[in-house]
């Protein structure tokens, strides 16, 4: 095996060994598994036909890389897809020693495949989800109709000198109980539909509706479910992820208890830090028990029943509160005293602002200004689309790849482009030089988590504003960007 059959061996993205005639003379695994193991493509032409059709001005893109192959030349070509749906597609051609006459590495790069396949893993999280609320809902749902239909058979054969006054109260009974199936319905549709994808979630609302939730099994049970959590208090979480672990833990509580008790949910504001407890008083566990329960697989029901356990509820809950929301999770409990699980979340941004009473004192919008934040992290765009439309009004263009960040600097004028230094696998200098040649005036603000100014030439430098590190707050991000305004000028054509 040769080097560059090496390398393409090697190479994690769809990658082709292509000759100067356009003939495609080794592929990779990636690209045999995307394009499929019995018709490889054997060309040049029939490769880019696979994977970048659908880009914009693809006949274009098409000639670019065959010029480069046919040359010998090193090439990086971007295409944007057509159809939002579609894949967007780099090209690198990467010629042996550069040389004319020589076979070339083809790699392609499908940016936003990455993207669907995260949507897809949240979509799968919410269905899972989904499928526990279905069998707590099902107890609900039968609890309504038997309401609805009593009470309509009632009011359809109403006793002998039943009057209108009596029949209206049958109505309102059954009313009630519509109302209440229309609120279950909600709650199941919003998670299959991923309402819940914002990362703020209110704690109390969010106790409330686990606390229905389990409502039928605890009657069934003789225990008392309650809430107390500040009906203003919002953590930095998703709500389906929160439901998801108050939904985990309650039920591992009622399950402990297994018949008569009190399980409580409490919420309180606690040195800058969102703190949820949930308490049971059933038999408690050891500490043996409790070094191990965030272990995968380890649990203390065994059996074929519903009382029995996969021990994977806990570890999913430590990943979604300390990977995903940033917090902690940690148990304490005695012997035969009962158990408490303490999670800590961050405070929402706008939480956070109200708390330390900075909300009437952020920077002002400057006039007509709009913002194109390019951000690869799915949270950190989030909170930027919040903190913008909640403080100031204003709805940015929030973008994760550097694809959509020229589309929409082609479709429209912004203010300022607030810019991750990760956006470009290039580094912030490829980044900042691909969109300044479309918009030569735009006052940048590169967002990074290390030192990103020392990769950029001083030629491109006085397009940047400034440079904002993360972790960054709501009121540095504004005032960031107010000053950003004052130095540039408005981008447009």
């Amino acid at each position: 095996m040769d080097e560059r059959t090496a390398l393409l061996a090697l190479c994690a993205e769809p990658a082709a060994l292509v000759e100067p005639s356009g003939a495609v003379v080794a592929t990779n695994e990636r690209l045999q598994r995307e394009a499929g193991r019995d018709r490889p493509p054997a060309t040049l032409g029939a490769l880019l036909e696979r994977f970048a059709a659908s880009v914009l001005s693809a006949e274009e893109f098409g000639a670019a890389v065959a010029a480069a192959v046919r040359e010998g030349k090193a090439l990086r070509r971007y295409g944007a897809a057509a159809d939002p749906e579609a894949d967007d597609v780099e090209v690198l051609v990467l010629p042996e020693r550069g040389e004319p006459g020589t076979s070339s590495l083809v790699v392609l790069r499908l940016p936003n495949r990455r993207v669907r396949d995260e949507v897809l893993s949240r979509r799968h999280d919410r269905l899972s989800l989904l499928g526990q609320m279905m069998a707590e809902a099902a107890h609900e749902l039968n609890n309504v109709l038997t309401t609805v239909i009593g009470w309509s058979h009632l009011s359809a054969h109403p006793r002998e000198g039943a009057d209108v006054g009596q029949l209206a109260t049958h109505a309102r009974h059954i009313e009630a109980a519509a109302l209440k199936a229309q609120r279950i319905v909600a709650d199941l549709m919003g998670v299959a539909r991923g309402r819940g994808e914002s990362p703020v979630a209110n704690v109390a609302a969010t106790s409330r509706e686990v606390a229905r939730m389990m409502a039928g099994e605890c009657e069934r049970r003789a225990i008392e479910v309650s809430v107390d959590v500040p009906d203003e208090l919002e953590a930095r979480i998703r709500r389906y992820r929160l439901t998801q672990v108050l939904l985990n833990l309650v039920r591992n509580a009622v399950q402990a208890l297994r018949h008569g008790g009190h399980v409580r949910i409490l919420g309180r504001l606690e040195d800058g830090w969102v703190v949820v407890r949930v308490t049971d008083d059933g038999p408690g566990m050891d500490a043996a028990t409790q070094a191990r329960v965030f272990e995968p697989f380890f649990t203390t029901r065994r059996g074929d029943g519903e009382e029995s356990g996969t021990g994977l509820g806990l570890p999913l809950c430590r990943k979604i509160v300390e990977d995903e929301a940033g917090g902690s999770i940690r148990i304490t409990s005695t012997r035969g005293e009962g158990a408490t699980v303490e999670l800590r979340l961050r405070l929402s941004p706008l939480a956070e602002l109200r708390q330390t009473g900075m909300h009437d004192r952020l920077p002002r919008v400057p006039d007509g200004f709009s913002l194109l934040a390019v951000e690869r992290d799915v949270e950190v765009g989030r909170l930027i689309f919040e903190a913008l439309k909640q403080c100031w009004g204003v709805t940015p263009v929030v973008v994760s790849g550097m694809e959509s960040a020229v589309a929409a600097l082609h479709a429209r004028a912004f203010s300022v482009c607030l810019l991750d230094g990760d956006a470009d696998p290039d580094g912030p200098a490829a980044a900042v030089e691909r969109l300044t040649a479309l918009r030569a005036e735009v006052p940048f603000v590169l967002t990074s988590t290390r030192d990103s100014w020392a990769g950029i030439a001083s030629p491109t430098r006085p397009q940047i504003a400034s440079e904002l590190r993360k972790p960054f707050s709501v009121p540095e991000l504004l005032a960031v960007l107010v000053a950003a305004v004052a130095k540039g000028t408005q981008v447009g054509p």
